[in-house]
């Protein structure tokens, strides 16, 4: 486990390095305060999509679900509209840093490398990542996934965890986001995939698929998620943590999880940093 993590930080920051760079190029996004929100009347959020049971889409096509209500949460509480911007995996570093959207709630780990582009906030949710494969495939320790074909979204942590596992001929297929990667392994084209937990428990539930399972022999990790500003948003970063703590201690954030997740936000209380 702790092989594993150690990585977590210095991979995902390089794609994210990269990411950065290249919105940098396409020119600098002046700082932005609260009162400059308050000004134009509307706060941008950019909200990770394609990972059910966390988002769905409402019957007139529209995001809806846990991150797009804490999203609704964060425009109430600042008494401004709320735009929302659907970002992927591979796309949400960018989107900030290029000034498409004010912040991210794109179920971003807090990094340290991450934390060299932006400011996180502290977690608004935790989460398990596990592996998913066939039934009939046995997967009871690490040394199973040798030669298997494992999907992952490209740039995400469990891509950087999988890809330093150091099992002989495994080999990581990378996709653009997490339905992506559950979508090869329905379909055959991968032997397994890291997904969260209770991501998969849903596809698996709602897709009637009986020979999927989540293997959880063998766990990959347990990390959180965060918000993030850009790094010159200081006073929103300070706002967020604040709204993301009552959130919690009112008892909104785990109702909000309960509704949308079917299950307690994993890990008892949240920590912060």
């Amino acid at each position: 486990m702790k092989s594993v993590l150690k990585y977590l930080g210095a991979m995902v920051g390089g794609t994210m390095v990269a990411a950065a760079i290249t919105a940098m190029g396409a020119g600098t996004v002046m700082a932005q305060s609260i009162s400059d929100i308050d000004g134009k009347g509307k706060i941008t959020i950019g909200v990770l999509t394609g990972i059910p049971p966390y988002d769905t889409v409402d019957s007139s096509g529209n995001t809806d679900g846990f991150l797009v209500d804490l999203a609704r949460d964060v425009a109430q509480n600042l008494k401004v509209q709320l735009e929302l911007v659907p970002v992927n995996n591979a796309s949400r570093a960018a989107a900030l840093e290029s000034g498409r959207v004010d912040m991210l709630i794109a179920h971003m780990t807090a990094t340290p490398e991450r934390a060299k582009l932006f400011l996180m906030t502290n977690p608004y949710g935790a989460y398990d990542m596990r592996f998913v494969a066939k039934k009939s495939m046995a997967l009871t320790k690490i040394d199973d996934l040798a030669n298997k074909r494992v999907s992952v979204p490209k740039g995400s942590t469990q891509d950087v965890a999988v890809s330093n596992l150091g099992v002989e001929g495994l080999e990581v297929v990378r996709f653009d986001d997490d339905a992506l990667a559950m979508q090869a392994l329905i379909s055959g084209q991968v032997d397994a995939t890291a997904a969260v937990a209770t991501v998969a428990d849903d596809v698996i539930r709602k897709r009637n698929l009986a020979d999927l399972e989540v293997k959880t022999e063998v766990p990959l990790f347990t990390l959180y998620w965060s918000m993030a500003v850009r790094k010159d948003a200081t006073q929103l970063h300070q706002w967020l943590n604040n709204f993301i703590y009552y959130e919690e201690v009112s008892g909104r954030l785990g109702a909000l999880h309960e509704k949308w997740v079917g299950v307690p936000i994993p890990g008892g209380k949240l920590p912060t940093f």
